[in-house]
């Protein structure tokens, strides 16, 4: 039995090899998937908009597509703590208290600036909500994983979310997420709810919140421990929102791999 262990900056991920299994990698988007070089709000991980600088590839890679006919400036990191944001935030519907989200950065706000040794940030991070930028943000990962849950954020008035799982044989299983699945922090905490990736199940809405269950479907033949890539598409008429604490399990032949690249413990933030 083999057990790694780090304990450096904001310690991120337990990687256990006992007989074959891995347990469950917590990416909260504190770190880069180094598990120790911390994110900073307005922070852009997307290369197709800073491709000099890539915060994530060591285990995952993270994207973006464009939906609507305008577009979107890619995936960036959001800092969801009040008391980092205010008074000064582009959008209080995204103060859930969750540390840093990311979300798909607005194109009227593309001030930037270029921090050392963080790379190239937007200088008023704030989510996008026009019907003609929507698009999703994409996680392609290393080795074909497990997925097994992600925290969604404000998914309401207007916004819905389609998930879906691919897998090495392109074979899917989507989850409809409608909108009003999500509470407005602002007027009812706690403005995020957490979808499991692992059921087919129809799952329920917040508590308060007054959306519809999130609905799955997938096709026959699914690998549900062999997916390659996650989609969140954010529609809808006011496509805003974010995502957070994605949960997935690698492969047993990628453990040797991930253990040499020093991972470290993730808590999930309280």
């Amino acid at each position: 039995m083999f057990k790694q262990i780090a304990t450096g900056f904001a310690a991120a991920l337990i990687l256990s090899i006992t007989t074959g299994q891995a347990s469950a990698i917590l990416l909260d988007f504190e770190t880069e998937d180094d598990f120790v070089t911390p994110l900073i709000n307005g922070q852009i991980i997307d290369a197709a908009f800073d491709g000099a600088d890539l915060e994530f590839g060591n285990i995952v890679t993270i994207s973006s597509t464009q939906i609507g006919p305008g577009g979107h400036l890619g995936v960036t990191v959001f800092d969801s703590d009040a008391a980092d944001q205010l008074p000064n935030t582009q959008d209080p519907d995204l103060l859930v208290e969750l540390g840093n989200i990311l979300i798909l950065q607005n194109d009227d706000s593309p001030n930037t600036a270029n921090d050392t040794p963080e790379g190239l940030r937007y200088t008023f991070p704030n989510d996008e909500a026009t019907y003609n930028d929507r698009g999703s943000i994409l996680f392609t990962f290393n080795n074909p994983s497990e997925m097994t849950s992600i925290d969604l954020v404000d998914v309401n008035g207007g916004v819905n979310m389609v998930v879906t799982l691919t897998d090495t044989n392109s074979k899917t299983r989507t989850y409809n997420v409608p909108s009003m699945w999500t509470t407005d922090p602002t007027v009812s905490p706690t403005g995020y709810q957490t979808l499991l990736l692992n059921t087919l199940a129809d799952q329920p809405a917040e508590p308060n919140a007054a959306g519809g269950d999130a609905t799955a479907t997938e096709d026959l033949g699914f690998g549900p421990a062999a997916v390659v890539t996650l989609d969140i598409a954010i529609v809808g008429n006011s496509p805003s929102g974010g995502i957070d604490n994605l949960v997935f399990i690698p492969e047993p032949s990628s453990l040797a791999l991930l253990s040499l690249a020093g991972l470290a413990l993730l808590r999930r933030r309280k």
